[in-house]
């Protein structure tokens, strides 16, 4: 219980990021599908900054994993600008987690670089449209899922890295997802708003 309340308080860090971020111009331009070179840059540094951000509010094991919200700024990121813009997420905050070390640093690290570029390829699968609330929430979830396969496959002990999985993945399943729908409600509401102000002009 007291892993699930740390990550309710998470999801109120997520609504103020994202609430914050969709409102400068870097992030409509991205979303709007009218970005230039160094709005994608900016873009892919701030979101990776804010997955950096998720290992470091995360709640470390005492084997060294990190209950965290990384995953999420990859996901979100993967979704709304595809696969580059993903990976480049992904890798600031994969590559953060694996110099911080742990049995489980090289599974994290590759699990939020693959779900900046799986999510990224939805993106292209949706033909460039954010995809609605209930997808993203399953994607999110999909995304934890795998992160805690990587972690069977590679991280050793074996014994220890289920119990990693066994503690850490349902949380970061609920935390994810639940930030992923905030995610996409922001999104969606600064899209409108921001094709109406067009039409209108």
């Amino acid at each position: 219980m007291e892993l699930l309340t740390l990550f309710a308080e998470t999801e109120i860090f997520i609504f103020v990021f994202m609430e914050v971020v969709t409102k400068i111009n870097f992030a409509q331009s991205v979303l709007l599908k009218k970005a230039r070179w160094y709005d994608i840059v900016i873009f892919i540094l701030v979101f990776g900054g804010f997955s950096i951000f998720g290992t470091l509010v995360g709640r470390p094991l005492p084997s060294g994993a990190i209950v965290n919200i990384r995953d999420f700024a990859a996901i979100v990121s993967g979704l709304a600008a595809g696969p580059l813009v993903g990976l480049g997420v992904g890798l600031i905050g994969g590559v953060h987690r694996y110099f911080l070390g742990g049995f489980t640093c090289i599974p994290c690290g590759l699990s939020t670089v693959f779900a900046g570029l799986i999510c990224g390829g939805i993106y292209y699968l949706n033909k460039g449209k954010l995809i609605g609330i209930i997808p993203g929430m399953l994607v999110a979830v999909l995304m934890e899922a795998i992160h805690g396969g990587l972690t069977l496959l590679i991280a050793r002990p074996f014994a220890e890295a289920v119990e990693v999985v066994k503690i850490a993945i349902p949380p970061m399943m609920i935390a994810n997802s639940m930030g992923v729908a905030i995610g996409i409600i922001i999104m969606n509401h600064e899209i409108e708003i921001e094709s109406k102000e067009t039409t209108h002009s």
